[in-house]
């Protein structure tokens, strides 16, 4: 089995969390060359990351991601059972998982989460924040509290968590990823809560990158395309819905490359927006060289 392959766990459908990243899937693994003026760690072995969401859909991805590279990962989630899924699938392909339940909407829940995590990591360098909240509903119809939670979940706990990791990530470079969405430079009817909070996360994601500017830290937000399934669909949701539905879901997997390669950024790019699935076709065609040169015309 070739050296970057790992075992496929669970549902060969993929819809419930496997792990395989392989050299011929992600060929941009063997051209981790990167130009001197960039920072970029040849692999996450050694690291530790923080992926939020990480219970189901594009968050376990990402996380299984990170875990194939050789990080260390903090999955983080309150949906008990699913995130014991994640941290399953991981340490079966011979991860390195930890599990951290806590509920994001709690600001008080989240500094207990940063303190226990700066306490047992020993070198956190990325910062995930995949975990989102979408309820439709129009301005006339909908609550505070759906408000509250919306902007609470997808803005407030991405500012409050990079606070509080900073300084962890300042030791030795690293790398926040914020995953965002058409809904962050677009209105759409019936999404203002979710709206505003995803252009709240551009907004913050630009002004991190200014302050971030002449230190050894990346700050970007990346889109997931329209085929990775919806916001906040449970893994029983997912088992439940018509063969045609599954069929229109991409593997979470497949955005892979996009993201390990962001988390393996240590300065230099900042603030910009990714398409993943454009990001990772690029990384996987031209290789992580080619892709380093022209960085600024992958952006959107």
């Amino acid at each position: 089995m070739d050296g970057n392959e790992v075992e496929p766990v669970g549902n060969p459908g993929g819809h419930r969390g496997h792990l395989r990243l392989c050299a011929r899937q992600l060929p941009w693994f063997r051209l981790c060359l990167a130009r001197g003026d960039v920072g970029l760690r040849n692999s996450l072995a050694g690291t530790e990351a923080v992926v939020t969401g990480a219970g189901r859909g594009l968050g376990r991805g990402v996380a299984l991601a990170l875990a194939a590279d050789g990080a260390r990962v903090w999955v983080c989630d309150r949906t008990t059972e699913e995130l014991d899924e994640t941290a399953a699938a991981i340490e079966q392909a011979g991860g390195q998982v930890q599990i951290l339940r806590f509920d994001l909407t709690e600001i008080a829940a989240c500094h207990e989460a940063i303190t226990e995590v700066k306490t047992k990591a020993v070198h956190l360098q990325v910062l995930v924040n995949a975990a989102a909240v979408l309820k439709e509903a129009e301005v006339a119809k909908t609550s505070s509290e759906d408000w509250t939670s919306t902007l609470a979940i997808n803005l407030t706990a991405p500012f409050v968590l990079t606070q509080g990791f900073l300084p962890s990530m300042l030791e030795k470079g690293g790398s926040v990823i914020n995953v965002s969405s058409r809904a962050g430079i677009a209105p759409f009817r019936g999404e203002a809560a979710y709206c505003a909070s995803k252009y709240g996360l551009e907004a913050l994601t630009k002004c991190l990158a200014l302050e971030f500017d002449t230190l050894p830290l990346s700050v970007n937000t990346i889109t997931p395309g329209l085929h990775i399934k919806p916001t906040g669909l449970t893994d029983k949701q997912t088992v439940e819905a018509t063969p045609k539905q599954q069929q229109q879901w991409a593997d979470p997997l497949e955005l892979a490359p996009a993201f390990t390669f962001l988390a393996r950024l240590t300065g230099e790019v900042q603030g910009l927006r990714f398409n993943g699935e454009r990001l990772s076709a690029a990384l996987n065609e031209e290789g992580v060289n080619s892709v380093l040169a022209r960085i600024n015309e992958l952006a959107e």
